[in-house]
């Protein structure tokens, strides 16, 4: 393979080894290497791993340890920051790098992306994360589409007619007739600023279903998307009147605003409710990519496509052995709707490339079916080891051990506190352990990490790692087991087999190093770049980074 060929790397969020194997049979595709990844640790939450990919970093060297992290910056030993707003600016990431070898850079959704740094290497960059305007929402005949940040406001009804649900006086004027089961797009208004609206995908999107027998609309929630790059007028153009939906409706599924979930005597509407909400995000995503494969010209492409991800947090446990109808009907439909978004991602993305373009594709962590949650915090207070404060919060004044709000499974502790009452981490892990029901199978390990320190002596390397199946959440008040009402879940790394990642290549091309198993996420960059080699349009060798 020369340089000069180019690289189509696409991120599938949360797609893991053991549910590839379950779709590739229905798959019409040529795979010819799929390989297990190995889930970063202690974490494999989305933002650490996507650092590690992309920087060929590990946590202990970037720092990130979750989708939320303990908040070093804060005074409150319980206070919580977001991974996306706290990451290594100064570290280089591959298209970084890229960019000072010389190459040209087309990346698409994908977050560490500094269009400043990249300057004239950079082509396009869609940045869809910005900021959230409004979340999706569900909608009766009554109320209101109300939006007052992009100045919408329009009544809904059903027709006359029974037969679709009707969005009054719309941005562009008249009445919107949506037929029930399908989706539209909405043009906002030409004259917003584009601060406000957004400099491209200025639209949002409206489905029309019935809920529990019930006509409603579904808004698919709106959130502004700007471009950067050398190309950033054309992508503006394209697109323009699309919507691009990035709040996640799995949220509404997990409320019950879809309706009764199927293992709670729904029929199954509500999951297929989903699918066609998530139907919206992903072709949002997949039109975006193929942009910019078909602007061409690049020497790297990165994509990121997030639907796997957000569809296997709701019904993931739908797919291993059912015991009712409903239950089967999610699961199949479920995987026929993967196979479909998954035949258009790839099917898509190879009709694109150029000749003698390296396309991979992978995943940044699996995800493990969930059957309960636990909640630790309620198993310390039992023992005496964590107190709450009088609103139901941990009492960091008098505690000697607590796992993080933060949910990234860090375990906060208190040594001095512990070493007075004679108090280890390893009694806290026995005591978990001894509280689990009898039908969870596994139990409860530590894994070392990075450390953290927190104001008032709070310390601790240590992130609990939960049995399989079960997911922890932070809240003291709640049983310490509970049936869960979340289908899939990952944060601690663990050898089970559904957190194992998946790392596809489509048809490797001839001379490539063949991949060494086991497969970890930091081990890719590192290697694309060295195979690789210097993209075509290069700068001299000085100007060139190390990797470490």
């Amino acid at each position: 393979m020369t340089p000069e060929k180019g690289l189509f790397w696409l991120l599938i969020d949360g797609l893991s080894h053991r549910l590839w194997q379950q779709l590739a049979p229905m798959l019409p595709l040529r795979v010819d290497c799929a390989l297990p990844l190995e889930p970063l640790s202690p974490n494999c939450q989305t933002p650490p791993s996507l650092f590690s990919i992309w920087s060929g970093l590990d946590a202990n060297a970037h720092g990130l340890t979750g989708y939320e992290i303990p908040d070093i910056e804060a005074e409150d030993p319980l206070a919580v920051a977001d991974a996306f707003g706290r990451w290594p600016r100064a570290t280089p990431m591959v298209w970084d790098r890229w960019a000072v070898a010389g190459g040209r850079i087309r990346t698409s959704a994908v977050p560490f992306v500094q269009p400043s740094r990249l300057a004239g290497a950079l082509l396009s960059h869609t940045e869809v994360y910005a900021r959230l305007v409004s979340p999706p929402a569900v909608l009766a005949p009554g109320d209101a589409l109300s939006v007052p940040a992009i100045h919408l406001h329009c009544a809904v009804s059903v027709s006359p007619d029974k037969s679709a649900m009707v969005l009054h006086n719309v941005p562009t004027g008249g009445d919107l007739h949506v037929p029930f089961g399908s989706s539209c797009h909405v043009a906002l208004s030409s004259a917003l600023p584009a601060a406000l609206a957004g400099e491209t995908n200025r639209a949002f999107a409206v489905h029309a279903a019935h809920v529990e027998g019930q006509p409603r609309l579904c808004f698919l929630g709106f959130q502004p998307v700007f471009v950067h790059g050398r190309d950033a007028a054309l992508r503006r153009l394209a697109l323009r009147h699309r919507a691009c939906s990035v709040g996640n409706p799995a949220k509404l599924h997990a409320s019950g605003a879809l309706g009764r979930h199927a293992d709670q005597g729904g029929d199954g509407s509500a999951e297929l409710l989903l699918l066609d909400l998530l139907d919206v995000m992903h072709y949002s995503f997949l039109d975006d990519i193929l942009w910019s494969l078909r602007a061409g010209d690049a020497d790297l492409t990165v994509g990121y496509y997030p639907v796997i991800d957000l569809v296997s947090h709701q019904l993931l446990r739908y797919l291993e052995p059912a015991s009712t109808a409903p239950q089967h009907a999610v699961a199949g439909a479920v995987r026929v709707r993967l196979v479909r978004w998954l035949f258009e991602l790839f099917n898509g993305c190879q009709a694109l490339l150029a000749p003698g373009c390296r396309f991979i594709a992978h995943s940044d962590h699996g995800m493990q079916p969930l059957s309960h949650d636990l909640a630790p915090n309620r198993c310390f207070a039992t023992h005496g080891w964590l107190t709450t404060t009088a609103g139901g919060q941990v009492d960091t004044e008098r505690s000697m051990m607590f796992y993080h709000p933060a949910e990234n499974g860090w375990l906060a502790l208190h040594p001095a506190r512990m070493a007075a009452a004679g108090v280890t981490p390893q009694a806290a892990v026995d005591a978990l352990n001894g509280a689990l029901p009898s039908d969870l199978s596994g139990a409860f390990q530590l894994i070392e990490g990075p450390v953290v320190d927190l104001a008032g002596g709070w310390t601790s390397p240590w992130y609990l790692q939960a049995p399989t199946a079960a997911r922890l959440v932070k809240s003291p008040l709640l049983p310490f087991a509970a049936e869960t009402r979340k289908g899939g879940d990952h944060t601690c790394w663990s050898d089970a087999p559904w957190l194992k990642g998946v790392f596809l290549e489509p048809t490797p091309q001839p001379g490539t190093p063949a991949w060494q198993v086991p497969l970890t996420l930091v081990q890719l960059a590192p290697a694309l770049m060295a195979e690789l080699g210097r993209p075509a349009h290069a700068v001299t060798s000085g100007e060139a980074h190390e990797w470490h």
